[in-house]
């Protein structure tokens, strides 16, 4: 049983980083040598994972084209080799590969079209929970709302983009011929989560997205009241906040409500 779990080991080796030695361990025939043998499994384990790749980037993949994508994927592995069980996640850090990598960081919309979309697979996988209906808020003490703090969903996730990429993800997506790559003159603010068994994405204006942050970070509601006067008169916050609370909830975005301290 060692043996066969050193012979395992070393034919990840092999598949990893190339190393030669594991030929002494494959029979050698004139028909066949050893190191057909193993370009055989080592070229089948590289195309897969480039599929996996262009599976999890659909859209990145049509984006580039067949070719620069074979190139991409082909850099990414050997930079980030996979080390999940699940072939699902191989990828997972190609937006930060792309970003840093010398052959496309000059390309910084690439880095945000692979951050997209792989954040859209993570919203469309996330665990389920419950949706906080509107008509629970109505059980809820109107002095109690100052202490309320809101639990977002586990799909949601919020992102900040410099670049058109939505557009041309979009555009990818209805089979038209994307835009060409413009930096936005202010990034634009995000949130991406899963409804009904599909993704959703919208973009926020600047106060929505910081009252988002600070929901998600523990904020009460008062609290985002209060830090919504940076952008509004005191007294209209309250009633930002409360339609904002609404719009969050229609949405599905919120699970439950409790109240700080319990």
């Amino acid at each position: 049983m060692k043996a066969l779990s050193q012979l395992q080991n070393q034919f990840q080796n092999y598949l990893l980083d190339s190393n030669l030695q594991f030929q002494n361990c494959i029979i050698n025939t004139d028909k066949v040598p050893a190191e057909i043998r193993l370009g055989i499994y080592g070229n089948a384990y590289r195309i897969r994972l480039i599929e996996a790749l262009a599976a999890n980037y659909p859209i990145l993949h049509m984006y580039v084209g067949d070719d620069q994508f074979e190139e991409l994927g082909e850099a990414y592995l050997k930079t980030c080799p996979s080390t999940f069980r699940s072939i699902r996640w191989f990828g997972d850090c190609l937006a930060n590969f792309l970003s840093n990598h010398s052959s496309y960081k000059e390309y910084p919309y690439l880095a945000e079209l692979a951050q997209f979309e792989w954040t859209l697979t993570l919203a469309f996988d996330a665990i389920d929970d419950n949706i906080l209906q509107i008509e629970e808020m109505a059980s809820i003490p109107p002095d109690a709302w100052i202490n309320m703090q809101l639990q977002m969903h586990p799909a949601v996730h919020r992102l900040s983009f410099s670049w058109n990429i939505i557009q041309i993800w979009q555009a990818l997506s209805d089979e038209n011929t994307p835009p060409e790559p413009v930096h936005n003159l202010h990034p634009v603010e995000w949130v991406l989560w899963r409804r009904e068994f599909a993704s959703q994405f919208c973009s926020l204006s600047n106060d929505e997205a910081w009252a988002i942050d600070a929901m998600r970070n523990g904020g009460t509601f008062s609290e985002i009241c209060e830090g919504l006067c940076q952008w509004i008169d005191e007294d209209e916050a309250a009633l930002r906040a409360a339609s904002l609370l609404k719009s969050w909830i229609s949405q599905g975005l919120i699970t439950k409500v409790k109240l700080k301290g319990e």
